[in-house]
């Protein structure tokens, strides 16, 4: 599992294997066209955030922002599995390219309805609602694309590059937003975002049809997608394991970090903004990294990377500065950041074309589905007991989760090598 004492575990070692740089990967045509349509359409979503978040606030105070959070993260229970489906039955290009234009036609009566003044807050509850189900197609197909594009022992770089690139771009988006939102109307962001998904959509066309083809050509069956993990101990454990941290992560960032911020270290918005920029950052470094460094057991590495969380959120729960919450901020993007992009990354590499989708739409659900099950399960807990507390006891929970996960990937993988039940 790791080498003796005080070395590094041997997943996150170096290993020689021919590769690409990220940086030369986008002297790939096709690549540079699929980076651009989502560094376009992450850039406008960024701006859009704000707006979403400030509009619901204005609306119905932080029952309204949590009606909307609840809203953009459900339609992953629901869709998230048949847009892996999909994505292995039909042509994974024009499921992209319908999936931003499903987007860019939500936000276009949300943007003339707000700049209108007869936009309620049902209307942006079903519009995030329908974003999020439209991304639910989305992710999966372009996820099973990359390989296509790059070649899987590049995927790491690509997916990592993506990352650090789409995180600087929400950082820039969120600074725009903050800024425009002094003399602009809330509501022009929203057809900002509708531009953005139509911009995504035109480049996406560009991409020949062989790039982001489905190998599937029979009615595939989730259940496929599922036994295409059993060979790989590591990564269906990786993907439970995700399930649960992120639950605890996402409750505590969503319900957590906004109450400690105003509440116990007595900022504002502007402080909250800095701790959200912090895990941007953090994010922007995994992904430098990552693009630079080869990981060689991606699957086991995800699991690692969920102790990061002991120091992040120790931090955090112990802060009687911002700075402290800012240094927090900036681990907790380090581990999710890392978990995910070697989660995505080993998918890419081990699962064969014909269920990559599923497989991709599995990881898709578990990982933004958690949103929702974080916020009705563990964010209520700030209402009943004390932000530091709460902090402390998942700093604690999400490296036992990572930590748990690569005990047992290890006992799958000796005895799936030992040829036992």
């Amino acid at each position: 599992m790791s080498d003796p004492v005080f070395d590094l575990p041997r997943e996150l070692a170096t290993t020689p294997v021919p590769r690409e740089s990220a940086f030369r990967l986008l002297r790939r045509r096709d690549f540079r066209t699929l980076f651009l349509a989502v560094s376009v359409s992450e850039l406008g979503d960024a701006v859009q955030y704000i707006a979403l978040m400030w509009f619901a606030l204005q609306k119905a105070g932080p029952l309204g922002v949590v009606a909307v959070r609840l809203a953009d993260s459900l339609p992953a229970f629901f869709f998230g599995l048949h847009g892996g489906l999909a994505a292995d039955r039909w042509s994974r290009k024009k499921l992209m390219i319908g999936s931003d234009l499903v987007r860019a036609a939500v936000l276009v009566p949300v943007a003339v309805a707000g700049l209108s003044g007869s936009l309620p807050l049902w209307g942006l509850v079903v519009a995030a609602f329908l974003l999020e189900a439209a991304t639910s197609y989305f992710a999966p197909a372009y996820g099973a694309t990359i390989p296509t594009l790059v070649d899987r022992e590049n995927v790491q770089s690509a997916n990592a590059l993506v990352q650090a690139t789409t995180q600087a771009l929400s950082v820039g988006g969120w600074a725009l937003a903050a800024v425009l939102l002094t003399f602009m109307p809330v509501s022009t962001f929203f057809a900002v975002d509708a531009s953005s998904f139509f911009i995504s959509a035109l480049l996406i066309m560009r991409l020949p049809a062989r790039a982001a083809r489905s190998a599937e050509a029979v009615a595939p069956r989730v259940r496929e997608g599922i036994a295409a993990l059993k060979p790989f101990p590591a990564l269906s454990i990786g993907v439970f394991a995700m399930g649960i941290a992120m639950t605890i992560t996402t409750g505590t960032w969503i319900g957590g970090v906004p109450t400690f911020i105003q509440k116990t270290l007595h900022h504002g918005a502007s402080g909250f903004s800095l701790v959200m920029i912090g895990f941007a950052i953090g994010s922007i470094v995994v992904g430098a990294v990552l693009a630079r460094v080869p990981v060689k057991n991606k699957a086991r590495a995800s699991l690692w990377a969920w102790a990061i969380y002991l120091p992040a959120y120790g931090l955090i729960a112990f802060a009687t500065s911002l700075p402290m919450a800012f240094a927090g901020a900036v681990g907790s993007g380090l581990g999710e950041s890392a978990s995910l992009v070697l989660l995505d990354s080993a998918a890419q590499e081990d699962a064969p074309d014909h269920v990559l989708g599923r497989v991709l739409g599995l990881i898709s659900l578990v990982h933004r589905g958690a949103h929702a099950t974080g916020l009705l399960l563990v964010s209520p807990l700030f209402a009943v007991l004390p932000a530091r507390e709460v902090f402390a006891a998942a700093a604690i929970a999400v490296p036992l989760v990572g930590l748990g996960g690569v005990v047992l990937a290890s006992r799958a993988t000796r005895t799936a090598a030992l040829g036992t039940p």
